[in-house]
């Protein structure tokens, strides 16, 4: 009992040191405490400001260094607080070092060499939603196709509209991950 409130204690410190603005950081001790006093050795967590009305909470046990000065991930559970309690939104996975997870306005990105997912919370059913899917199709004369899977329906779009959007992914920000105040860096840092 006393390691878990000297770990709670320690987590709230951090939040505060984190640079949020100190009501933020009050409601994202609040909010994600626990959980991060509750974390293991190896696992690490990043506070990202996504423009939602809380901080999104991101956890993994493992990351690499992108080469750009982050310590990214390409798979991690996110949280969020909403209607005073926090919730498990799920876990997402990138597929390669070369596709960080990252954030835009909103929303959250994975990818693969052949594919990016978009990625938003949905606040009224407590839970995170798939958006959008993109994807690379071969065809068997290596004709090259784009597909879009949004609100379930499948449609085929223009390369230029593939490129458009993988150019959002690659301008998004990189989810940086530490254990604490002194390895976690700033949010904003672009990717």
């Amino acid at each position: 009992m006393k390691k878990n409130s000297i770990l709670l204690i320690m987590a709230m410190l951090i939040l505060t040191l984190t640079g949020c603005a100190q009501h933020k950081s009050e409601k994202n001790e609040d909010y994600y405490g626990e959980i991060i006093a509750g974390l293991g050795d190896e696992e690490q967590f990043a506070l990202e400001d996504i423009g939602e009305k809380n901080d999104v909470l991101f956890t993994t046990d493992a990351t690499y260094d992108d080469g750009f000065a982050h310590d990214a991930a390409l798979y991690c559970n996110i949280y969020y607080a909403m209607d005073g309690k926090t919730y498990h939104l799920g876990r997402i996975e990138s597929m390669g070092t070369a596709y960080p997870i990252s954030y835009g306005k909103k929303c959250i990105y994975t990818a693969s060499q052949h594919s990016l997912e978009i990625y938003v919370i949905d606040t009224s059913d407590h839970k995170l939603v798939l958006k959008e899917q993109y994807e690379t199709v071969y065809g068997e004369d290596d004709e090259v196709s784009y597909l879009r899977l949004k609100d379930g329906t499948e449609e085929a779009v223009s390369e230029e509209d593939y490129l458009k959007i993988y150019e959002e992914y690659q301008q998004s920000y990189v989810i940086s991950f530490g254990y604490g105040a002194s390895t976690r860096s700033p949010s904003g840092r672009q990717y």
